[in-house]
């Protein structure tokens, strides 16, 4: 069943209106999402959990992903959805208070115009504690900065993200394990 979403003007804020998911992505209506990026320090530096999207997902079907995530239900808050995007996608059960508040950005592009907040989790276990249960998820894998780096530079197509927004996001975690 589609899902209602909450339309919000350029800072994020409600306007009081709201529609289904497939509408405002056809209209291009602002709405929020959650990205929730999973990392550990490692000797070397930081590693993320990186995950290759399922064939079947409208957006960059089989592709690699550095983050969880998805949209904000109708009077749901940005702390609530993280919380049900991790549990949804990863079977890993979390609270608001595990994670670490990252930057919230607007992304336009299209049709697609979103205000996302950006959470980081520090998940230093084994990929095994990690279930896909909505199976928007092929596999996942720790990779290092620099190794999704050079990934991202040599294969563009295979990545969801640009090498300069996943810049940003390091550049953004690193500000907070300083």
């Amino acid at each position: 069943m589609e899902e209602y979403l909450d339309i919000v003007d350029e800072n994020g804020n409600l306007t009081g209106e709201r529609c289904l998911r497939s509408i405002a992505h056809e209209k291009g209506l602002r709405h929020r999402t959650v990205h929730i990026y999973f990392h550990r320090t490692v000797p070397d530096g930081v590693e993320f959990v990186v995950h290759l999207r399922s064939k079947n997902k409208t957006g960059h079907p089989d592709c690699w992903d550095t983050r969880f995530g998805g949209h904000l239900e109708s009077g749901q808050t940005f702390d609530e959805a993280a919380e049900k995007e991790v549990l949804e996608e990863t079977g890993v059960e979390i609270e608001a208070d595990d994670l670490s508040l990252g930057r919230m950005s607007a992304y336009g592009g299209g049709k697609n115009n979103e205000i996302t907040q950006v959470y980081y989790y520090e998940f230093d276990d084994d990929l095994d504690r990690m279930s896909f249960p909505d199976g928007e998820v092929q596999e996942a894998r720790w990779m290092t900065v620099s190794e999704i780096r050079k990934a991202i530079e040599n294969e563009p197509e295979k990545w969801t993200s640009s090498r300069r927004r996943f810049d940003e996001i390091v550049d953004d975690l690193m500000k907070k394990l300083i």
